[in-house]
C-alpha cells in the first residue's frame, strides 16, 4: 500500500485523520496495521482528484480481518463520520446513551484533533469485542471456555478477542456455520530477550495464541502461535518452538498457561545461552584479543582470529551453536597460504576437549591448549593439500 498515494486520494480536510490511521493505527491484540481500500467520493470530482471522503477500513481482529466502511462528508468535514459494519447485527440501532458511554470520541467529535478518527476506531473495536463475547451466551461450551479463561487465570478480558465465524444474522446459524476464533495475548516478559537483527522494524515483542474451535460443537480444536519478528528470530525461526497439541477433554484455562510457561522456559534458556556465549567469547578475546579479525558483538555467535606459530600464519574461526553450551563450539582452521580445489584450505576440528558442565573460562583454557597442540597437524595437512 502506497501511503502517499492513499493520502493524496482524500480530500485535504480529511487527510489529517487518514494520516494518523495509516501511521499510528496499530490496533487490537496482535497490534496489526489498519489498511484502507476502495477510496471514493460522495460528490462528483469536478475540481480536483483528491476529494475522497469515504473508504473501507480493514482491521486485523481475532486472527482474521473485519471490514468497516467509514463515511465522511467533504462538504461538511467538521462533522463526525458515519460507519457501516460488515456485521449487520453490530450497532444496528444503537441507543444514544450507548454511544456516549462507549464511543465518547464519536459522541464528542473534535474536528481539530487529527487523532479523533483513530480514537473512534479503537473505541468501536473495544465495543465490537464485547459484542462478540456476548454472542457466546447461546453456546455453553464456548461461553465456559471464555469465562473460565478470563476469570480463573491471569488472562484478562483485554487480552482476548473472540470472533464468531459466520456473518449470518441468525445466532444459531453463526455457531453452526462457522468456526470460532479466540486470539489470546500471552503475558510474557521479554525484557531479557537477547538483541537480534531482524532486518526490519520489528516493533514490540509479543506472542499471541490463536485457538480455533471448529464446528460442530467445537469438536476439533486447532491452536496456532504467532510471534513478533524479534521473538521469532531469537527462538531460531518459526518452526523452532514446538506448540503442544490441544489435549482431548482439556480447556483454554488449562492449555493457555501451559503454552505460556513453555515459552517462558524457552526464552529463559535462550537468555542463559546468550550470557554463556557472551562470557565464552569474552574470555576467548581476552586470550587472543590482539589477533582478532572479526567479532559478533550482537548475538555473540562467532569470532575470527589471525594467529601465528613459528612463522606459520593461519585463521581460526570460532562458531557457537544456538544450543551452546549443550552443543560444543565449532573450530575451523584456515590456511592463509594454501588452497584446495581453488578455495582456501580449511579444516573443521572436532577433537577439542569439551564438556558443557565446565564454566566458559575453563572451556577457553582447554580450547587454547588444544589449539596450540593442533597447529602442527593442521600445518602439515595444509601443505599436503597443495598440488606438486
Amino acid at each position: 500500500m502506497d501511503v502517499n498515494a492513499v493520502l493524496h486520494s482524500f480530500h485535504p480536510k480529511v487527510q489529517p485523520y487518514i494520516k494518523e490511521v495509516l501511521y499510528s493505527g496499530n490496533v487490537g491484540i496482535c497490534a496489526g496495521n489498519l489498511k484502507i481500500d476502495d477510496v471514493q467520493s460522495g460528490r462528483p470530482t469536478i475540481e480536483t482528484s483528491n476529494c475522497g471522503d469515504r473508504f473501507k477500513l480493514i482491521i486485523p481482529y481475532a486472527g482474521q480481518s473485519i471490514t468497516w466502511e467509514v463515511v465522511f462528508n467533504s462538504v461538511l468535514p467538521h462533522f463526525p463520520p458515519d460507519f457501516r459494519f460488515d456485521d449487520d447485527t453490530f450497532l444496528s440501532d444503537p441507543e444514544v446513551e450507548l454511544i456516549e458511554e462507549n464511543v465518547p470520541s464519536l459522541a464528542n467529535w473534535d474536528c481539530q484533533d487529527s487523532k479523533s478518527l483513530l480514537h473512534v476506531i479503537c473505541e468501536l473495536l473495544v465495543l465490537y469485542r464485547k459484542y462478540q463475547v456476548s454472542l457466546l451466551s447461546d453456546y455453553s461450551r464456548l461461553q465456559f471456555e471464555y469465562s473460565s479463561l478470563v476469570y480463573q487465570t491471569t488472562v484478562c478480558e483485554d487480552d482476548v478477542e473472540v470472533l464468531i465465524g459466520s456473518r449470518s444474522t441468525n445466532i444459531k446459524s453463526r455457531l453452526v456455520g462457522g468456526a470460532v476464533n479466540f486470539l489470546i495475548r500471552l503475558k510474557i516478559d521479554f525484557s531479557n530477550l537477547p538483541p537480534v537483527q531482524t532486518g526490519e522494524d520489528s516493533g514490540e515483542s509479543a506472542a499471541v495464541l490463536l485457538v480455533t474451535f471448529h464446528p460442530p460443537e467445537g469438536s476439533r480444536i486447532t491452536p496456532q502461535l504467532y510471534l513478533s519478528p524479534r521473538v521469532e528470530k531469537a527462538l531460531g525461526g518459526s518452526s523452532s518452538f514446538h506448540l503442544p497439541s490441544f489435549p482431548s477433554g482439556s480447556c483454554l484455562m488449562d492449555y493457555v498457561p501451559v503454552v505460556a510457561e513453555l515459552l517462558r522456559d524457552r526464552l529463559s534458556a535462550i537468555s542463559l545461552t546468550y550470557e554463556k556465549k557472551k562470557e565464552y567469547l569474552g574470555a576467548l578475546c581476552y586470550r587472543m584479543g590482539k589477533a582478532m579479525l572479526e567479532f559478533d558483538a550482537v548475538s555473540f555467535s562467532h569470532a575470527s582470529f589471525l594467529l601465528e606459530c613459528r612463522d606459520f600464519y593461519f585463521l581460526l574461526h570460532v562458531s557457537l551453536p544456538m544450543n551452546f553450551p549443550r552443543d560444543r563450539p565449532v573450530f575451523v582452521f584456515q590456511s592463509v597460504y594454501h588452497s584446495s580445489y581453488g578455495k582456501p584450505f580449511k579444516t573443521r576440528c572436532e577433537e577439542c576437549p569439551y564438556s558443557p558442565r565446565w564454566d566458559p573460562s575453563e572451556m577457553v583454557e582447554r580450547a587454547c591448549a588444544f589449539i596450540g597442540s593442533y597447529i602442527e597437524v593442521f600445518q602439515r595437512s595444509s601443505v599436503q593439500s597443495c598440488p606438486i
